[in-house]
């Protein structure tokens, strides 16, 4: 018996809800991280005012709507974040692959897995500084992608805390963010329009969309997925890049050791050519 569960009965409906977590969501915990799964859908729980995973279980199988399958997918996936995340990865956006994208024609960009919209909003505010305001607002789509709609809320808020923004160079701060009180920051809306935020899960098919993307950020998602869902999900982000483009993950996530298409610049740094 796991230490965490409280009896055979509750860990046969935690694995219930597990495996339906990976069918409908693809968002694999393996056995190191039963334990923290677990504390997560206990938190729903008392959230929803279910006294058990046996009543949580039973609501999954047999709630007709939609609204409890999405609160689930939020409660279980992780939406820890900031500005600048990885500043050697958008350094390496703005000296390298601004410079690379075509001059002919609008540049598509998607932060896949988006959560708060920090990831967005950086990309926004380089861009804003590299080319400028206007260009960046005529030419740039940034288009940002989550399973949680709570995130996506706050993404279109764009409220932050002083911890979500504090790797902002102070510059980019006093330009950009407005003090709203009680350590919370407002991004500008001009830089705020620039982005748009869609709910999407990232193993549903097909995915809706008609044109290729330049740029596709999609990062510390993989480690979500079992090793068939991460060839499939950068297969399918390889086939909606144009030539020539690029796919940034995590310093974490390598695709080195994956059979992709991908061709690896650097570490997070991948390009279809």
């Amino acid at each position: 018996m796991e230490t965490w569960a409280q009896d055979q009965a509750e860990l046969h409906h935690f694995h219930a809800i597990r495996h339906w977590v990976f069918e409908h969501t693809g968002l694999h915990y393996p056995e190191r991280k039963y334990s923290t799964l677990y504390h997560r859908l206990k938190k729903l729980c008392n959230q929803l005012n279910l006294d058990s995973l046996a009543a949580l279980n039973h609501a999954l199988q047999y709630n007709k709507g939609t609204d409890l399958a999405v609160q689930l997918a939020c409660a279980v996936s992780t939406n820890h974040t900031f500005f600048f995340r990885e500043r050697e990865i958008f350094e390496f956006f703005e000296t390298k692959i601004v410079p690379s994208l075509p001059v002919a024609e609008p540049w598509r960009i998607w932060s896949a897995a988006c959560s708060g919209g920090d990831e967005a909003y950086t990309l926004a505010l380089i861009l804003a500084e590299k080319i400028g305001l206007s260009q960046t607002s005529s030419r740039v789509s940034i288009l940002g992608t989550d399973i949680s709609q709570t995130a996506l809320q706050q993404a279109e808020l764009a409220i932050y805390s002083e911890r979500r923004i504090e790797q902002v160079p102070p510059y980019l701060q006093s330009r950009y963010f407005q003090p709203k009180g009680l350590g919370q920051w407002a991004l500008r809306p001009d830089i705020r329009n620039l982005c748009v935020f869609r709910r999407l899960n990232l193993m549903s098919e097909p995915w809706p969309f008609k044109n290729q993307f330049h740029v596709i950020f999609c990062r510390n998602v993989l480690y979500y997925f079992d090793q068939a869902d991460q060839i499939k999900l950068v297969e399918r982000l390889y086939d909606l890049t144009a030539p020539g483009g690029w796919l940034i993950t995590s310093v974490t996530e390598s695709l080195r050791m994956l059979p992709t298409r991908w061709q690896v610049v650097s570490t997070g740094i991948h390009r279809k050519l």
